[in-house]
């Protein structure tokens, strides 16, 4: 018997951690979305059992369902754990945070955009983030959350589950419009009564937003914390290959 056929006739439905992430790399592969009749094709399993595997790989964040049901994408799990480990290979990036931080004397973070709202690369262990469930839940109470709407104008709040509130479209539109006239974001007060921030976009080589570099302080220096949006704008652009963590 060949090493294939062996392979073949040697895959069990019990032996599941093996299925799941040949599942997770066929889905890794397709950045449409790979449907589950797609994904049962490539890994040569039973489509029941891969339907099987795929609904536990959702139930626990590892995948995501496609807002329109055709198929599946990476989930926040998975790219946290892409960003754990991107970290450890990419000490250039955390110089250019480091550098960012010493330069402003404020609160400097770092995050990745993804399909389902937002990914934290690195945070300020000096001022962490104020509140982080908060932050991460309504994308109207940070000025990252304003962010990651105007970098998807045309994807709604239920295609991404980790967003637990959805923004009347007035409020939305309005900050479209705060981000065209000055090209960041910036809340106040929004998460705490006495901090603000201010959110610079990564772009990738295609121009499109995959992140943001992120500037936190108190309200009554924040008016004049505008003056360090250049110095943003500068590590933004050295933190562009972030590009590949962003599981767009």
């Amino acid at each position: 018997m060949s090493g294939a056929g062996l392979a073949d006739d040697t895959r069990l439905p019990e032996k599941g951690l093996g299925l799941a992430l040949e599942i997770l790399e066929q889905v890794a592969r397709d950045d449409r979305g790979a449907s589950a009749a797609e994904i049962a094709r490539a890994v040569g399993a039973p489509r029941a059992t891969v339907y099987r595997v795929v609904n536990s790989l959702v139930r626990d964040e590892y995948l995501v369902r496609r807002g329109d049901f055709s198929g599946f994408l990476l989930g926040t799990r998975v790219l946290e754990l892409a960003a754990i480990v991107g970290a450890r290979t990419r000490p250039e990036h955390a110089a250019v945070v480091a550098r960012l931080r010493d330069d402003t004397g404020e609160a400097v973070h770092l995050f990745a955009f993804h399909r389902s709202g937002l990914m934290v690369l690195d945070e300020d262990e000096s001022q962490p983030l104020s509140d982080l469930d908060a932050l991460l839940a309504d994308p109207t109470r940070s000025a990252i959350g304003h962010l990651w709407l105007v970098a998807h104008p045309d994807r709604r709040l239920p295609q991404a589950p980790n967003w637990r509130v959805a923004p009347p479209a007035d409020e939305v539109r309005a900050i479209h419009e705060a981000y065209a006239v000055r090209g960041y974001t910036e809340q106040v007060a929004l998460l705490t009564s006495d901090r603000g921030c201010l959110a610079v976009p990564i772009h990738d080589d295609a121009a499109r937003p995959v992140g943001a570099v992120t500037l936190s302080t108190s309200i009554s220096r924040l008016s004049v914390a505008a003056r360090h949006v250049g110095a943003l704008r500068d590590a933004a652009r050295a933190l562009a290959p972030l590009g590949s963590l962003s599981g767009w």
